[in-house]
């Protein structure tokens, strides 16, 4: 289902979780559409991603928060996915 000005991200489709996010551009407009999403990468490129992340909060409608590094596991809690679902971006 692609995302449309009237649908927004209001339905089902609000929760995200980007792997191996980069510079986080594909999660921060999900976000920006007003998406709930974590973006994950490498402990080299948190750093980067939570710049990126700062940078571009005030576009940013749903939330957006960076989550990795090595030997780090990624707990997704029912307090961000409110519908219970979990969508890779």
């Amino acid at each position: 289902m692609a995302a449309t000005p009237e649908s927004s991200l209001e339905d089902p489709l609000r929760s995200f979780v980007r792997l191996g996010s980069g510079t986080g551009a594909v999660g921060l407009m999900a976000a920006t559409l007003g998406a709930d999403v974590v973006v994950t990468d490498l402990e080299e490129l948190q750093d980067l991603l939570k710049m990126n992340i700062n940078m571009n909060k005030h576009l940013v409608t749903g939330s957006v928060q960076a989550k990795g590094g090595r030997n780090r596991r990624l707990s997704f809690s029912t307090r961000l996915y409110t519908d219970g679902r979990l969508h890779i971006l």
